[in-house]
């Protein structure tokens, strides 16, 4: 992993790794000698044939490249993992003490273990939770059992790719979701039938979330306090809708999801109430 890489923008301060990998991101597989006279033909790079030969091997023996037949080609695992130490990056960048950059946020405080954050919108609450518990469960080493108190499911309505592959791949890496809602409407059963269908559990019209919604994974404690105004908007427009046709997303985002409000949410780090809560809520099931 500790390549030195300069990609994906090659300059003169690049190294014949760099080359090396750029060119077999594109082509492969490729001979030394091939991979050689590209980098001097393609981008002007000042090398030796032993140095591309020796860079070659020593990327094979670390796991960068492996051999196919009489040529080389990146190593698909090494891409993987690649992958997955870079979305971990790119997410802490978005949540670790960074409040600046998150959209949405009022106010933010600290208290021992203890961090109250205020935001606007529902939206912007969901988004940071999204990214908060990415870069949780794919730093973490064990599997972890998530689970969620919600008044009512709506969110796979605006699910976009990422957010449908980011449920996926919390299953494929062993991860267990549980999710209770108090809910029972159209909206929620039709997103209880999607959560179902990517190996998620969930349990309708429970009673649960009166106070706050909650979210646990880990040792840590997510508390979001809905002001009773959006509760009621959620309620009487969730009961409305009669079949999925009829929903006006326009008018739940303006009514909803995107009105001006102060949303609190509480962030705790308690190993012993994330254990008793998922005790609790595993129950269900």
């Amino acid at each position: 992993m500790a390549l030195n890489l300069t990609i994906p923008q090659l300059d003169e301060k690049s190294t014949t790794k760099d080359y090396i990998i750029s060119i077999l991101g594109y082509d492969w597989p490729l001979s030394i000698k091939k991979i050689y006279n590209l980098i001097k033909k393609r981008y002007g790079h000042n090398v030796t044939y032993q140095a591309v030969y020796k860079t070659v091997n020593e990327l094979q023996n670390k796991g960068v490249l492996e051999k196919k037949g009489s040529g080389y080609q990146i190593n698909l695992k090494w891409l993987k993992n690649l992958h997955s130490y870079t979305e971990v990056i790119e997410t802490n960048y978005y949540t670790k003490n960074r409040l600046r950059l998150i959209e949405g946020i009022k106010d933010a405080r600290k208290e021992g273990n203890i961090n109250v954050l205020t935001f606007e919108t529902f939206f912007d609450v969901e988004k940071y939770l999204y990214y908060l518990q990415k870069q949780y469960i794919l730093s973490s080493k064990s599997k972890e059992t998530i689970c969620v108190h919600h008044n009512h499911e709506w969110r796979p309505l605006f699910y976009l790719r990422a957010e449908y592959n980011w449920i996926k791949k919390i299953r494929e890496l062993g991860h267990k979701t549980f999710i209770l809602c108090a809910g029972n409407t159209i909206i929620d059963n039709w997103c209880a039938n999607f959560y179902k269908s990517i190996g998620c559990n969930i349990r309708l019209n429970v009673n649960c979330a009166s106070t706050c919604e909650i979210i646990v994974f880990g040792d840590v404690v997510i508390q979001v306090y809905l002001p009773s105004g959006i509760k009621k908007s959620v309620k009487e427009q969730f009961y409305k809708i009669k079949e999925l046709r009829s929903i006006n997303q326009k008018l739940l985002i303006e009514d909803i999801f995107e009105k001006k409000t102060d949303i609190k949410v509480i962030i705790n780090k308690d190993a012993e109430l994330a254990e008793q809560i998922k005790k609790e809520t595993i129950n269900y099931f």
